[in-house]
C-alpha cells in the first residue's frame, strides 16, 4: 500500500517513485506491485477525446499511408484510400471491437496465445488504450504508417499498448514517433508493443523517442515472426529523463530472419537503460543487432543484450555489437553482452567497444580549418549516419540529425 507521506506528494514528485516501482516487478510482487501501481494512478485522472480525422494533406503526410496521431489524449487517425481499399486497419482496439468484430477476435485470439513476462503483464494491467495496426493477408501498403505520440501537457501520463499484426504474406513499414512540443512540468510514459509478423510478411518498424527530458519512460517490447518472414527494427533513443526499455525478439518460424539497429544519446542528467533478447526458437533463423550509443556531460547508459538459441534452433545466425562513445570524463556506460546456446551447429557472436572520439580524426579535421567542436559533431553525426539512414520517414530522420546537433553544442 501506498504510505500517507506517499500518497501526500504531488502527481509530478511521484513519478520517479512509480517508474522505479514498476521496474521491481517480478513473478514474486506482480499482484501486489499491479495493485499499487493502480492506485497511484488514480490520482491522475486519464482523459482521451476524439480529434477531427487525419486528411494527410500537407506534403510531408502525403507520402504516407496513414497517420494516427495522439496528443496531450486527443486522438484522431486516417488512411489514404488504397490503403483503407486493401483492409488495413489504424485505429482503436476499441472502435476496432464495434465496427470489425471478426477482425477483433483473430487479434483477441492471438493476444491469449502470448506468453508474457511480468513486465508486460503488469503494464498491460495499467494500461488505458490499446493502439492497434493490422494488415490483411498479402496486403503490400506502399507507403509508411505513421504513429504520432504527442505527450507535453504537465502532469498528464500516457498509459498505452501497441499492437501490430501482420498476416501471412503482408508488407508495411511503420514508425512509432513519441515526440514532445514543450517541457512545462514532469510526465509519465509506459507502453507494451507487440507485433506479430506473419508466414512470409516483411515489416519494417521504425520506433523514435524524443520525448522532453521532464518525462519518465518504462516499456516492454516484443516481436514474434513466421516462417521465412523478415523483420528490420530502427530504434532512437534521445529524449526523457530516465528510461527503462525491454526489447525480445522472438524468431518463432523456420528461416525467419531479424535485423535490429538501434542509436541511444544520453546528455545531461539522462539516464538510460536497455536489455535486448534475440530468441531463436526454430532452425536456419538469422539475427543481427547493432546499437550505438554516445554519453556526455554526467549521464548514464546501460545496454545489456542476450542471443538465446534453444534446443530446436538448428543452423542459426546470430549476431550482436555495441559500440559506445565517451564524449565527458563524467559520462558513465555498463554494456554487457551474452550468449546462451543450448543446441549444436549455430554460429553467433558478439562484440562491445567502449571509446573516445579518434583525436587523430580531429587532428585531421582541424588542420583543414575547422575546430575542435565542429570536429566532434562531424564525427558523431558519421557515427550515427549507418543507424540513422535506416529511418524511413525523412522528416523523423532530418528532425533526429538536428537533435543530434542542439544535444552537442
Amino acid at each position: 500500500m501506498i504510505s500517507n507521506n506517499q500518497q501526500n506528494l504531488s502527481v509530478q514528485s511521484n513519478y520517479e517513485y512509480l517508474f522505479k516501482l514498476i521496474q521491481s516487478a517480478d513473478d514474486s510482487n506482480l499482484d501486489r506491485i499491479k495493485t499499487q501501481t493502480a492506485e497511484m494512478l488514480a490520482e491522475n485522472e486519464y482523459t482521451t477525446a476524439e480529434g477531427s480525422p487525419q486528411t494527410l494533406t500537407d506534403a510531408n503526410e502525403k507520402v504516407l499511408a496513414g497517420r494516427f496521431l495522439w496528443e496531450d489524449g486527443v486522438r484522431s487517425t486516417g488512411l489514404d484510400s488504397n490503403t483503407r481499399k486493401q483492409g488495413v486497419l489504424l485505429d482503436t482496439l476499441e472502435n476496432i471491437r464495434a465496427n470489425q468484430p471478426e477482425i477483433f477476435l483473430k487479434i483477441k485470439y492471438w493476444q491469449e496465445s502470448l506468453q508474457q513476462n511480468p513486465l508486460e503483464a503488469l503494464i498491460g494491467s495499467i494500461a488505458k488504450e490499446t493502439i492497434v495496426l493490422y494488415v490483411p493477408k498479402f496486403a503490400v501498403v506502399s507507403k509508411e504508417l505513421l504513429l504520432d505520440v504527442v505527450l507535453s501537457q504537465p502532469g498528464r501520463n500516457a498509459l498505452m499498448r501497441f499492437w501490430v499484426f501482420l498476416e501471412d504474406g503482408a508488407q508495411a513499414v511503420f514508425t512509432i514517433n513519441l515526440r514532445s512540443r514543450k517541457a512545462e512540468g514532469e510526465n509519465f510514459y509506459t507502453s507494451c508493443l507487440q507485433v506479430r509478423v506473419g508466414d512470409g510478411a516483411h515489416l519494417i518498424l521504425n520506433e523514435v523517442q524524443d520525448f522532453h527530458q521532464k518525462i519518465y519512460v518504462t516499456a516492454t517490447k516484443s516481436i514474434t515472426t513466421g516462417k521465412v518472414s523478415n523483420i528490420q527494427w530502427n530504434t532512437c533513443e534521445l529524449g526523457s529523463i530516465k528510461l527503462r526499455n525491454n526489447a525480445t525478439m522472438n524468431l518463432k518460424g523456420e528461416g525467419s530472419n531479424g535485423l535490429i539497429y538501434g542509436l541511444y544519446f544520453a546528455t545531461d542528467h539522462q539516464d538510460i537503460e536497455m536489455q535486448t533478447r534475440q530468441n531463436h526458437l526454430a532452425p536456419n533463423t538469422t539475427s543481427f543487432l547493432h546499437f550505438k550509443g554516445a554519453i556526455n556531460d554526467d549521464a548514464y547508459a546501460n545496454w545489456q543484450g542476450m542471443i538465446y538459441v534453444d534446443p530446436a534452433a538448428k543452423k542459426t545466425d546470430g549476431y550482436q555489437k555495441n559500440e559506445n562513445l565517451m564524449l565527458s570524463p563524467n559520462a558513465r556506460v555498463f554494456t554487457k553482452p551474452g550468449l546462451e546456446i543450448v543446441t549444436d551447429d549455430v554460429k553467433c557472436s558478439h562484440g562491445t567497444t567502449v571509446s573516445e572520439i579518434d583525436a587523430d580524426q580531429i587532428f585531421y579535421l582541424m588542420s583543414r580549418g575547422m575546430s575542435k567542436n565542429e570536429s566532434e559533431l562531424l564525427i558523431l553525426q558519421g557515427y550515427f549516419d549507418a543507424i540513422l539512414n535506416n529511418i524511413t520517414y525523412d522528416p523523423i530522420r532530418e528532425k533526429l540529425k538536428e537533435k543530434i546537433y542542439l544535444k552537442m553544442i
